[in-house]
């Protein structure tokens, strides 16, 4: 688990301004990521090859996004943090698929196939530990670790090491999901 311990930071990108910001149920992910026009997006899943999670610190909201996802996605300027969170959170689930997709010829929808398949209780270690992560703390990442070497041996993927792309998708999907339906 050291690796996971050493690659947590780079989560920490996600919350740009997050310890502050409120969260609210009316944010949701589809919205967001349609929102944003397709070079954008697609600018984005290449910094994601590049870069992976480290990606989420070099982008540069526009102010243009702002404008139109407030509109599009009925969105309240005190909305703007959470929004970003679940935004950061889109980027690396469609990141991570795509690169698995890539390098890894994991079918495209099979970590949405895993993510609808974990327990209720893995998905809430994820959960808890991403919301975690959002408030600066460690906390939760051995059972989150665990699910993750779960998911990344069912995908048919070597196990050595983390597999940072799963960890990612794994970890966004918690963080989107979780602030969508309103949780701190």
């Amino acid at each position: 688990m050291t690796r996971l311990n050493r690659i947590v930071p780079a989560i920490f990108a996600l919350v740009l301004a997050a310890s502050a910001a409120p969260a609210f149920a009316a944010v949701k992910g589809d919205c967001l990521w349609n929102g944003i026009p397709a070079q954008d997006r697609a600018d984005m899943i290449n910094g994601y090859r590049t870069k992976g999670i480290g990606a989420l610190g070099d982008i540069q909201v526009k102010d243009e996004w702002v404008l139109n996802l407030r509109q599009v996605c009925s969105l309240k300027a005190e909305e703007d943090y959470t929004a970003g969170e679940v935004l950061g959170a889109m980027i690396l689930e469609k990141g991570a698929d795509a690169v698995l997709f890539e390098r890894n010829q994991v079918p495209k929808g099979s970590l949405d196939k895993a993510w609808r398949g974990l327990s209720a209780n893995d998905r809430e270690a994820l959960t808890t530990f991403g919301l975690n992560i959002m408030k600066n703390s460690n906390e939760g990442v051995e059972a989150a670790g665990a699910v993750v070497f779960a998911v990344t041996g069912k995908l048919g993927l070597p196990t050595g090491e983390l597999n940072t792309d799963v960890f990612a998708y794994l970890l966004g999907r918690a963080i989107r999901e979780a602030r969508e339906a309103g949780r701190t």
